[in-house]
């Protein structure tokens, strides 16, 4: 597939929205609830010091490097992957994947295919011409691995089934597998990091697992799409959603009571890959001088078992180069992001002094900085639903965006709408109409009671509105200056029903009656919650949560990365606006990063001690 440069040209207006089940996750719906409940539960659990990662026991690099060397086929005594190798090694890089089917089938179609670029696209120091630009050796995960939860049944349906159908017509159970690498993101830990181990560690004893063993995929009928734009539409998904949690709570419930084992998948099988690794942390020796880091962070920070994993690497590497792949961004939106400079800093890391890759998923878009000797890429659109990149004017712009901010500013302004109509779900409705009836309730008996009421109401929202475009502190005063008058607004709204229907009731005889006020009054809160997520986003203050409203399917990507043997990284990002169009894929970005320096390494004198 030849692949040319996207340029600046127009977005399209009108985006497919999948049409075969599972559907992608409407946050703001009943099924997006469990994903929720999982989070709260694996917060508190991590917080009892009850850790999942107790039972791991990370291979050294020079362990996992050996078991690499099994899958790729290198030469045995090499003392790195390129080394061994013989040549150039090619690394596809994906991130946040498993979400829609059927967008999740269409990423992995650009995953698994070869592409070509011409001239200036080609790898640095190559001269003109054609290169072409293999599929991956290494299938690399940044985090995230399905939606709402990764369990094994999740990650099955969402990402290996619809990708198993892909490769299963060209696979050669006696070809040589390829790589399988993974970090865990905050998802992978809402199950405890099940499915991700299902997936990602490799079995028990010795020997490969035997990568040609996968379940059968599901045979696909010629009405599916109809039948599913039809369910999609009447939020049946949403319906059989809740129905399949409550059974799934159920079966667990009577498991427990009997004191039997509830039946899992024992294996999660993606065709030609095979996986190595024994822990959700590890370091590998990728060519002389650079060495590939992958760290978790659970659901906070590295753990005391990470930070002196990682430091003893840095004491006993010889190299001056890290390519750390990371499951949040330490810069996100153009401002520093806790998390990740958190993890930079049990890491032993500083992108200002150190030479690092720093690459990461998390937000679902690309964009790429420069800082100093290092880069920071984000890739986290394979396959979840889009976040926008920065709108507001950056006083340091990225070297590259997708989607750009102009695109990005006319999808945040769709969002009051879209909220309104329910096309994310209807929690902020029926919390609205609950809230609402409270209020209107409280007034049946007496103005006092119902100004109290109002004002705890108001207050609520207030604190609630600022929690939800705050929870990263980047801005505080400001977004407390926009959640006050919405907050204020949105407690005061029965008042104001109240006051119209006392006032004009002889002509608004609709709203005479409550159900019918409190209808109303969930319609209007959605609209004013919409309007205030709208500008968050076009004043810079939160851009996660209008894009989870607007849970649009566009603008996928993932990563083509050349590691040369001098260790040099060459990169291709190839991405499509409308995954389930006809048009594209096309070539986003392109850099390189990473060229030996001339003389010792630097960093080994600056070893941070955990």
């Amino acid at each position: 597939m030849r692949l040319a440069p996207r340029g600046d040209r127009a977005a399209p207006v009108v985006f497919r929205q999948g049409a075969t089940a599972p559907f992608g996750i409407r946050w703001y719906g009943a099924t997006s609830l469990w994903g929720h409940f999982r989070n709260l539960v694996s917060t508190a659990i991590a917080r009892e010091a009850v850790d999942a990662r107790d039972w791991m026991r990370p291979l050294s690099p020079e362990e996992l490097l050996r078991a690499v060397a099994e899958v790729l086929r290198l030469r045995a005594d090499a003392p790195t992957v390129l080394e061994g190798l013989g040549r150039p090694l090619w690394v596809d890089w994906v991130a946040d994947t498993g979400d829609d089917r059927d967008v999740s089938r269409e990423v992995g179609r650009m995953v698994f295919s070869e592409y070509t670029v011409l001239g200036d696209d080609a790898c640095e120091g190559e001269g003109e011409g054609e290169r072409v630009l293999p599929r991956g050796d290494v299938l690399l995960f940044g985090g995230d691995t399905a939606y709402p939860v990764a369990t094994a049944d999740e990650i099955f349906r969402r990402v290996l089934e619809p990708w198993n159908e892909l490769l299963e017509p060209t696979f050669d159970p006696a070809a040589p597998p390829r790589l399988l690498l993974a970090i865990p993101g905050n998802h992978d830990w809402y199950d405890g990091l099940d499915g991700f181990g299902r997936l990602f560690r490799r079995t028990a004893g010795d020997g490969l697992r035997g990568h040609g063993v996968a379940e059968e995929p599901r045979k696909k009928d010629s009405a599916s799409r109809a039948v599913g734009l039809v369910a999609r539409g009447l939020h049946l998904d949403e319906l059989g959603g809740t129905i399949s949690t409550i059974a799934g709570v159920a079966k667990t419930t009577r498991a427990l009571w009997r004191g039997t084992d509830e039946q899992r998948r024992r294996r999660l099988t993606l065709l030609g890959y095979e996986a190595v690794q024994e822990a959700s942390y590890w370091a590998l020796p990728l060519a002389p001088g650079l060495d590939l880091w992958g760290v978790d962070r659970q659901l906070g920070r590295l753990d005391y078992r990470q930070r002196s994993f990682f430091a003893s690497r840095r004491r006993h590497a010889s190299g001056d180069r890290v390519w750390l792949a990371s499951p949040d961004p330490a810069i996100a939106f153009g401002e520093p992001w806790d998390v990740g400079e958190r993890i930079l800093a049990a890491s032993g890391l500083d992108l200002s002094r150190d030479r690092v890759l720093y690459q990461c998923g998390d937000m679902h878009h690309y964009e790429r900085r420069v800082v100093g000797e290092s880069m920071h890429v984000i890739a986290g659109g394979s396959g979840a639903f889009l976040h926008g990149t920065r709108i507001v004017p950056d006083p340091s712009p990225a070297a590259a965006a997708y989607p750009s901010a102009r695109i990005s500013r006319r999808l945040a302004l769709q969002v009051p709408l879209r909220l309104v109509l329910g096309r994310a779900g209807y929690i902020m409705h029926i919390v609205a109409a609950v809230v609402g009836g409270v209020e209107l309730a409280a007034g049946g008996h007496g103005l006092v009671r119902f100004a109290v009421t109002a004002a705890v109401a108001s207050g609520a929202w207030i604190w609630a509105l600022y929690a939800i475009a705050g929870h990263h502190r980047a801005h505080p005063r400001r977004v407390l200056a926009l959640a006050f008058p919405f907050g204020l607004a949105l407690g005061l709204l029965p008042a104001g029903l109240a006051f119209l229907q006392v006032s004009f009731g002889n002509h608004l005889h609709a709203l005479t009656h409550e159900p019918l006020m409190i209808l109303v009054h969930a319609y209007a809160s959605a609209l004013l919650y919409g309007l205030f997520l709208a500008l968050c986003a076009l004043g810079g203050l939160e851009m996660q949560q209008v894009f989870t409203v607007l849970g649009h399917p566009g603008f996928k990507s993932f990563v083509r990365m050349r590691v040369a043997p001098s260790g040099t990284i060459d990169a291709w990002v190839i991405g499509k606006d409308d995954p389930l169009a006809s048009e594209g894929p096309w070539l986003v970005d392109r850099w390189t990063w990473g060229a030996p320096r001339v003389g010792p390494p630097e960093w080994t004198a600056r070893v941070r001690t955990p």
